[in-house]
């Protein structure tokens, strides 16, 4: 008797489960005619599964495109040595050996496509840890305005926390996974080839072994540098969005910015200037004003506001230390033709020189 898993191996799959399988099928040798028509059919049967498939396929051939990488050979490695429990149905449909490499390729894969317990299913706002033989619990750490905290992880993982930041995280037996909330963290991730690091924030994910990279959440903004080592930036989770980026691989010197309505982009960038916050400093290149003054209101308790955008179109440049709004407005009046005013609630106010005063100025600075 010919069982239905024979003739059709991806029987009880869901579409991604059913997409890795035939990627790794297509990986591994050329399909046979009866596996050629078996995938042509199921290919053919819903877009669903295309979508699928363009996405499982586009995960690998990051992997593919790498082969001469160490990094990433090693990151894909640990992805097929990984074996955590499959589901009861898979070994009789696939077999043992390739439903391990098919739960294990899910690691690399949005969202881990439910095959897994653990960080997948926690809900958004309750993440998390587990260690062996311990129970759920969660775990966040976070900064207040102005503050810097540098966090170690159960893996040896240093992460360095900017301010009016907060982190949750997940780990298991199989994978580690931390979610940004808000703000800025950079991760020095912890050698380990069994387990992938992720960090996943705005509807991505950032996939590594041992890797030094940052990652910032702004309103409609999210940006990855990569400082040493290969990661794999990619979405977090399930889309139905056939035009959603292909999984995209920064090098050292790397960033990429995903913003709401812009095309995804990759550029290189000075990493010095990146990580100058860590000592208490931003990097200012030619920023029109109104931008820099967003920028040191991060860390600031009252904001620094720009009256009108023919001021705040003024551009600046130069090193400055956060957390002193006088000591920048002082600044910004000695380079640019501006006046200072401060507010009642405390705020400051920068204005052209030329512009009267607003009505609820207190001290001009």
């Amino acid at each position: 008797m010919i069982s239905l898993a024979r003739t059709n191996p991806t029987l009880g799959m869901t579409p991604d489960e059913a997409a890795i399988y035939w990627v790794l099928q297509h990986d591994r040798s050329d399909l046979t005619a009866a596996e050629q028509a078996g995938f042509d059919a199921w290919l053919a049967a819903s877009e669903a599964h295309a979508r699928a498939f363009r996405k499982a396929n586009g995960v690998w051939d990051v992997f593919d495109q790498a082969d001469a990488d160490p990094h990433l050979t090693a990151l894909r490695q640990a992805a097929l040595a990984t074996k955590p429990a499959p589901r009861r149905w898979m070994i009789p449909a696939v077999g043992a050996g390739i439903a391990a490499s098919l739960t294990a390729a899910a690691l690399l894969l949005p969202g881990q496509l439910g095959l897994m317990g653990g960080p997948a299913s926690a809900p958004a706002g309750e993440i998390a840890a587990t260690t062996a033989g311990a129970q759920p619990a969660a775990v966040r750490f976070a900064t207040a305005k102005g503050e810097r905290r540098i966090v170690r992880l159960p893996d040896g993982t240093r992460v360095t926390l900017n301010t009016d930041t907060a982190v949750a995280l997940a780990f298991t037996p199989n994978g580690r996974l931390v979610r940004l909330m808000r703000g800025q963290a950079l991760f020095e991730v912890a050698k380990d080839a069994s387990r992938p690091f992720m960090v996943e924030a705005a509807g991505r994910r950032v996939t590594a072994l041992g890797t030094v990279f940052e990652v910032r959440l702004d309103p409609g903004r999210m940006k990855v540098v990569l400082v040493e080592g290969r990661v794999v930036v990619d979405h977090a989770a399930t889309t139905a969005d056939a035009s959603a980026p292909a999984p995209t691989l920064l090098k050292p010197g790397q960033a990429l910015v995903a913003e709401l309505g812009v095309p995804q982009r990759v550029a290189p960038v000075d990493v010095g200037d990146e990580l100058l916050w860590r000592d208490g400093y931003v990097s200012l290149e030619d920023a029109p004003l109104a931008s820099a003054a967003a920028e040191m209101s991060r860390y600031t308790a009252a904001p620094i506001r720009v009256l009108d955008d023919e001021t705040g179109r003024m551009r600046i440049s130069g090193v400055f230390r956060t957390g002193d709004a006088d000591r920048f407005t002082g600044l910004v009046r000695e380079l640019l033709p501006v006046r200072i005013d401060r507010q009642a609630d405390g705020s400051l106010v920068i204005a052209s020189a030329s512009v009267k005063k607003t009505s609820q100025a207190g001290v001009e600075n």
